[in-house]
């Protein structure tokens, strides 16, 4: 499935290197060991992940189909030699077979054909090996953030927000997964282990906050003239709110721990 982040990738890079240090010591807690296994970063975008798993041990090869992403993972990461990059997708990572200890995907596996990533998931993990698929998303649930969504809704096709990718198509979701998921992850034999979430918050100035939204999955499908009015909206929006111009803003991260089972 084609998405239209590649397109703000500079914007990307500077609003969304927001994965919680918890993400690592949850799955530390649960054995779940990256010093000194080989990690596949799928959907690696750029480098926030790769970056933070090199810095905890792991061999990390990153898989990125967006030329743009992965020219500003290198500048971000600099000379690390635990850290490779590949043009490649989910679907055909162009890795090896039975590889990698752990395979992991970050917000991004409702961009995947999922039957063919799981797939190709079991195909390059090592027997036994574990797949994660995490999310982070924010929870409308303030008047600034409110009134900022419809803003975007209003200015919308139709004046209505999908879900992202396969997420719109999902019949039922499961802890915000769809369940479509969890059906090609068992036909692989990906038994899922352990499903959990973690809920906080994060701080954001008026310009983080329409930087954030600037990259959301609603707004970079956005025509430019659409994105312009849209933003220039939301910072009237903030403008008139009298507050400390700091938002607290709520974050869920959902975390799927599957394990890669004999055939």
């Amino acid at each position: 499935m084609k998405t239209n982040f590649h397109n703000y990738a500079e914007e990307y890079f500077k609003h969304r290197n927001d994965i919680p240090s918890v993400f690592f010591e949850e799955l530390a807690k649960r054995g779940i060991e990256l010093s000194g296994s080989k990690v596949a970063d799928i959907g690696a975008g750029p480098g926030f992940v790769s970056k933070a798993l090199s810095a905890q041990g792991a061999i990390v090869d990153a898989v990125e189909p967006s030329e743009e992403f992965i020219e500003i993972a290198k500048d971000y990461i600099g000379n690390d030699d635990r850290i490779s990059f590949t043009k490649g997708t989910a679907e055909k990572t162009g890795l090896q077979d039975s590889t990698y200890d752990i395979v992991i995907v970050m917000r991004s596996w409702q961009w995947f054909d999922s039957e063919k990533a799981s797939r190709e998931a079991k195909r390059i993990l090592k027997p036994d090996g574990v797949l994660v698929v995490a999310d982070i998303g924010f929870k409308v649930s303030n008047k600034m953030m409110k009134e900022s969504m419809k803003i975007v809704k209003k200015n919308s096709k139709h004046e209505e927000l999908k879900p992202a990718g396969s997420k719109e198509d999902a019949i039922q979701t499961i802890n915000g997964f769809p369940v479509e998921w969890f059906s090609d992850w068992r036909h692989e034999k990906l038994d899922l282990e352990e499903f959990f979430k973690h809920e906080y918050k994060v701080k954001f100035t008026d310009q983080e906050w329409l930087g954030r939204l600037g990259t959301s999955s609603w707004l970079v499908n956005f025509k430019k003239k659409q994105m312009d009015k849209t933003m220039e909206k939301i910072a009237e929006l903030l403008d008139s709110m009298d507050d400390e111009k700091k938002h607290r803003v709520p974050h869920v991260l959902n975390v799927a721990i599957l394990r890669n089972k004999k055939k």
